[in-house]
């Protein structure tokens, strides 16, 4: 276990990374350095800069609702109350203290609500009702700010106890599944913006004495350094050929894990979602005011189920200030075997590139056509925009979508993992680290023994990670330019031209 005064190599620069580096410091750990491969300052996090990783993107969902996992609640209410005192204090910066792009305009979480829907069951999903009863149990006042959909009681609560902007919100989805869809609106939830966020605890880390090395090819890490006599791990060579010497490695790289650290093949494995994009003109205001924060939530929507044909798990955000609409999918989990750098006879998951080490410009088509349907159905207005581009989110999911936040066997105290997001990771950016510490130093509490080193077993439920190439995505068709208009979903749907 390191001491205040150890040298700490963290990889990755991502939300684990921040998070760990920013609690880190603030306790008094003096000498903290961050490696990433991507160049940060220039780039701001931005994804219209080439920024790939799950980090770097426009903005991402905040949920308290978890089912009957109560400590993802309750690590959730947490960072609320963070995410919060973060909007607060940039409120109050004036713009020249804060890091590029941020202004004291911004907030980094608004409170526009999460709309949970399914169709098909004729009641909540066991998964919904779940997250009610332990909220009402746990969280009461959270509960409190759910209203559900279709329950005319239930809406008139909401008259009563919301704002009238609400009420719009709570009929966005009333196209959705032939009018049949089931759910619930949480007022609590809403959005983040991603890539403001990062750059916002980047520089809370610089303020707290982290130092950062980013970009080719200082940043990015070439192997891990070892001491040849105990196999402990001492530092890492970057791929300037410089060797870093630290007491800890934290490893903090994402999708990336299994690429880096080969015996983690089995405790992680990356696999992508689809993301899709529309911008709306400036001069259609109409559009872009019904979309707005204002009047409309973050969507989530689950239909059929995992593993059918045509099983879809995907949602939507509000529109961004300049007029940019996201759509998500992940109702396939898909792969990318390749060999592994420097393990022979091993082929681990790991981000699709291109040449130029970028993410690839397109999706699957399967998935883009099934959140074509989705959204010329319950949002016919959007079908004459088409899609104006995409992108491939590689995750990194674990056996059981739990984090995986532990030293690694067989290195003693020096080498650590942090790593597992699993699609659900960035909301925790403000608290994380607080709980990463406690791993770090043995401090036990309540997610040590949930984010433990594990592994797949197979026979055992294992997140597909026991599956290997089957569902590699070299084997499926992507989508071409054409396919991102609507012309032929909205003529099998009967939209037309009047109605949107």
């Amino acid at each position: 276990m390191p001491s205040h005064e150890s040298e700490i190599i963290i990889v990755g620069a991502g939300v684990f990374g921040l998070s760990a580096a920013l609690w880190l410091a603030r306790d008094g750990y003096q000498k903290i350095t961050v490696y990433d491969r991507t160049d940060y300052d220039a780039t701001n996090y931005d994804p219209a800069n080439g920024c790939s990783a799950a980090s770097a993107d426009i903005n991402k969902i905040f949920r308290t609702a978890y089912g009957d996992q109560q400590e993802y609640q309750d690590l959730a209410i947490e960072a609320r109350d963070m995410w919060m005192a973060w909007n607060e204090q940039i409120a109050g910066a004036k713009e020249a203290e804060l890091p590029k792009p941020l202004t004291p305009h911004d907030k980094l979480l608004e409170e526009c609500g999460v709309y949970y829907l399914s169709s098909g069951e004729g009641k909540l999903t066991s998964h919904f009702q779940q997250s009610l009863d332990t909220l009402a149990e746990t969280a009461p006042s959270i509960r409190q700010r759910i209203y559900l959909k279709g329950d005319q009681e239930e809406e008139k609560r909401l008259a009563t106890e919301m704002d009238a902007k609400w009420k719009a919100k709570y009929h966005i989805a009333d196209k959705l599944a032939g009018g049949s869809s089931h759910g619930f609106l949480d007022t609590s939830g809403g959005v983040t913006y991603a890539y403001k966020a990062c750059m916002y605890a980047k520089h809370l880390c610089s303020q707290s004495g982290v130092q950062f090395v980013l970009g080719d090819s200082q940043g990015r890490l070439k192997r891990l350094a070892k001491d040849r006599n105990t196999g402990k791990v001492i530092g890492i060579t970057t791929c300037d050929d410089k060797l870093h010497l630290a007491t800890l490695v934290i490893l903090a790289c994402g999708s990336w894990t299994a690429s880096v650290l080969p015996e983690a093949h089995r405790t992680v494995e990356a696999t992508t979602g689809s993301v899709m994009y529309i911008d709306v003109p400036a001069d259609r205001r109409d559009i872009r005011q019904k979309f707005s924060p204002e009047n409309f939530p973050v969507w989530h929507y689950r239909r059929g189920q995992q593993g059918d044909d045509g099983y879809y798990e995907g949602g939507g955000f509000p529109i961004t200030s300049d007029g940019r609409l996201k759509f998500g999918f992940r109702g396939r989990k898909l792969t990318n075997f390749q060999d592994h750098p420097f393990q022979t006879a091993l082929r681990v998951s790991m981000p699709w590139t291109d040449g130029a080490d970028k993410f690839l410009k397109t999706v699957p088509k399967y998935n883009l056509d099934l959140q074509k349907q989705v959204i010329a159905e319950v949002f016919p207005e959007l079908a004459e925009f088409g899609f104006t581009d995409s992108r491939l989110c590689w995750y990194t999911d674990s056996p059981d979508n739990s984090f995986v936040i532990d030293y690694v066997p067989g290195y003693g105290d020096s080498l650590f993992i942090c790593t597992g997001g699993s699609g659900h990771g960035f909301k925790f950016l403000p608290i994380l680290g607080r709980y990463v510490k406690n791993q770090i130093e043995h401090n036990h509490d309540q997610f040590t023994q949930m984010w433990k080193w594990r592994s797949a077993v197979a026979g055992e439920p294992c997140n597909h990670l026991n599956e290997g190439e089957s569902r590699d995505i070299k084997a499926i068709q992507m989508a071409s330019a054409k396919d991102y208009r609507f012309d032929s979903v909205c003529e099998r749907l009967g939209v037309v031209e009047a109605e949107v």
